[in-house]
């Protein structure tokens, strides 16, 4: 009986090579497509890392950079702290002296107003005070007076009884009475008879040749009176013109 021999395939390298690219083969177009799916989902997956990187490099960069670009060196620093220094101790000193100013504003508006008070009472005091002087004043007046009237009328019931004597002495106390009145008030009689011709206070009448000067007053027709330098009536008089005939008056007074 005739033994049949059997072959047993030995693996050898470029054995297992052919096998593996067959069964690589066998698989086909599937297996290609999972093995790009992965690749791109680990080259998607290594983008979004990247990305990751970049993005955090950039937002942990961005603080370093800004910050490194504000920071100064101690020696930049101190001239702009000392000009802030200064500038604030500037406005702190325009402060208080706005402040000062403005007390002293509001002091001098209240004193104004003080002031102003006061004088509006003190002018309507003078005025009351001047108007009740002037009121007493006329009240004694007119009481230095009514003296004066009582002669005047004991005079009258004297004439009336044809008492001659008394008649005259009366009237003659009661002229004296009354320019002793005029004399405590300030009135004066303006120089009369004998007195040189002044136009400030006499009124000529007439001029008539004497023996006196000429521009002599020889006669009085009205006293005048003056109260200090104001004339309140001139005196009207009669001039002498000297040895000559008479001539009529040339001028008044000048009042």
């Amino acid at each position: 009986m005739t033994k049949t021999k059997r072959h047993i395939p030995i693996n050898t390298p470029n054995s297992l090579a052919e096998e593996a690219g067959t069964a690589e083969v066998g698989k086909g177009p599937q297996a290609s497509q999972e093995q790009r799916s992965a690749e791109a989902s680990r080259g998607e997956g290594a983008e979004a890392s990247r990305g990751d990187t970049l993005a955090t490099g950039l937002v942990g960069a961005a603080p370093s950079e800004s910050a490194g670009a504000e920071e100064a060196t101690p020696s930049e620093r101190e001239p702009v702290l000392a000009e802030q220094d200064a500038l604030t101790a500037e406005r702190d000193i325009l402060a208080a002296e706005r402040d000062a100013l403005a007390a002293e504003r509001d002091a001098l508006l209240d004193s104004l107003l003080r002031l102003k008070a006061e004088f509006d009472n003190f002018r309507k005091r003078v005025r009351r005070d001047l108007a009740e002087a002037q009121e007493r004043g006329r009240q004694e007046l007119l009481s230095e007076f009514l003296p004066v009237l009582d002669n005047l009328e004991r005079a009258l019931e004297a004439a009336e009884r044809h008492e001659e004597g008394r008649v005259l002495e009366g009237v003659e106390l009661t002229r004296k009475m009354f320019v002793d009145l005029l004399s405590r008030c300030g009135i004066e009689e303006v120089e009369g008879l004998g007195a040189r011709f002044n136009p400030q206070v006499h009124e000529a009448v007439a001029m008539q040749p004497s023996q006196q000067e000429e521009g002599t007053v020889i006669a009085v027709l009205q006293r005048g009176y003056k109260r200090g330098d104001k004339l309140l009536r001139p005196a009207r008089v009669v001039v002498s013109s000297g040895p000559g005939e008479s001539q009529p008056a040339e001028g008044a007074a000048t009042k």
